[in-house]
């Protein structure tokens, strides 16, 4: 029996792999931008979500990025030449390069606009009544909308049947990352007030130094947004900002101030995967409604598609380690069943991100998704033994429920 070379061992391995030694150490340790957007940025801080009982209680801090109000009534960038919801092409190509997004003025019909948003109020009620919400911290989010309802469909097609300016988005969103695009979600973000205001971020996590996008955002403005009721944070301009910054190898020094954008029902916001944004905060009565439509540039995927692919043998004996490594573990805002393991962290046997009981579930034949839910749903239809609800009951058995969590009937104030 041969002898297994002394190099091999993991022991030896381990030895000779101090961090130090390690190959792109520097690069992969680097925090930046973001750490120097933080360093430079102390407006910028983490507002930690509150929940149940806690609901609505925490400190506004004046001055801090969430402070804001819309452009036109910034006192920087009130005389800026900032982008208006327009039909002209031009424009938002120049919009776009510009200022990192652009406002499709009229891309919905007011009657569509009317479907979508009945649908969104129905499917929110049906889905706290079932007890499978996902309570998020500004309020809640309706996830793998394409299950829930043929306008969904429409949207995230940009059928013309729906999105009278389908053409008009396609085209500025294929102009951003190149011919056959993919999408990456489909959430109806809904921000109730008490909330607190997202942490701003880039969409766009990997490849920062690229002169285009490799992500881009398309919002679709369900009720008027602006400084009043959540309209989203926004730094304009940042996408070039950071981008630059990585490039030069060089820290962000002082960002410009955010505001909040406005933009009324039917809209389509586009935005660049790389501009720093996040929620803002609704102080009004009345829930704020966008669709969140992620897009991104098709390679940015595993090459095998390993959740299909996969013999049913293989996964069962399959280690955390392998199934991790296959892609069953979600990271972050990647890789989700139905909203389940949003905000995961991708480790090895991670009860909140595992999604490989759906896969289970579907070679059974018993993966029952969360369809078409509302407020006259029966009590069967919101008892149905949806393998959603298996799997977050597991989760939590195994650990906790994910940082954004799912479950509760209670519905935040």
């Amino acid at each position: 029996m041969s002898t297994v070379p002394e190099e091999f061992d993991p022991t030896y391995v381990s030895k000779k792999s101090a961090a130090d030694q390690h190959m792109y150490r520097t690069e992969l340790a680097a925090k930046d931008p973001m750490q120097s957007v933080l360093d430079a940025n102390p407006e910028i801080h983490f507002v930690p979500p509150k929940r149940s009982s806690e609901w609505g209680q925490w400190d506004f801090e004046p001055g801090a990025y969430y402070d804001t109000t819309i452009g036109s009534e910034h006192p920087y960038w009130k005389d800026k030449d900032l982008p208006i919801a327009t039909k002209d092409i031009e424009r938002l190509r120049a919009d776009m390069l510009n200022w990192g997004y652009c406002k499709i003025e009229g891309a919905l019909s007011a009657e569509h606009v009317a479907v979508l948003h009945q649908r969104i109020i129905e499917q929110a009620e049906g889905e706290r009544l079932a007890g499978i919400a996902q309570k998020t911290p500004s309020g809640q989010n309706i996830n793998c909308c394409v299950n829930k309802g043929q306008c969904f469909e429409a949207l995230l097609e940009q059928h013309p049947a729906m999105v009278q300016g389908g053409a008009l988005v396609e085209q500025i969103v294929t102009e951003a990352l190149g011919e056959n695009w993919i999408s990456n979600s489909l959430i109806a973000s809904i921000s109730l007030k008490g909330g607190v205001p997202q942490a701003l971020h880039q969409d766009q996590d990997i490849a920062l130094d690229s002169r285009s996008p490799l992500t881009v955002n398309v919002m679709t403005i369900i009720t008027d947004i602006d400084q009043t009721n959540g309209g989203t944070l926004i730094i304009p301009g940042s996408h070039r900002v950071l981008s630059d910054a990585v490039r030069a190898q060089e820290p962000v020094g002082k960002l410009l101030p955010t505001i909040n954008l406005d933009a009324s029902a039917g809209t389509v916001v586009i935005t660049d995967g790389r501009l720093l944004h996040s929620t803002g905060i609704n102080h009004t009565d009345t829930a704020r409604i966008v669709m969140l439509n992620g897009m991104q540039h098709p390679v940015i995927r595993q090459q095998e598609n390993w959740m299909l692919s996969v013999r049913p043998d293989v996964l069962k004996r399959a280690s955390p380690k392998l199934l991790q490594r296959m892609g069953f573990q979600a990271t972050n805002a990647a890789q989700t069943n139905e909203g389940h393991g949003f905000g995961a962290s991708g480790m090895i046997d991670e009860p909140t991100g595992a999604t490989v009981d759906f896969r289970f579930a579907a070679d059974a034949g018993d993966y029952l998704r969360v369809g078409e839910l509302g407020p006259n749903s029966s009590a069967e239809q919101l008892n149905a033994p949806f393998t959603l609800r298996d799997v977050v009951t597991k989760a939590r058995a195994g650990g906790r429920s994910a940082p954004v969590g799912i479950g509760g009937k209670k519905i935040n104030p």
